[in-house]
């Protein structure tokens, strides 16, 4: 799950792991 306000992006989901969370953060920061 992740939230998008603006150029924030929070992104929440523990159960993925740091390297989940980070791949998830590499391709939101893409659009952003």
């Amino acid at each position: 799950m992740s939230v998008t306000t603006g150029r924030n992006v929070v992104v929440v989901g523990t159960q993925w792991g740091d390297e989940g969370k980070g791949k998830l953060v590499d391709w939101l920061t893409e659009s952003a």
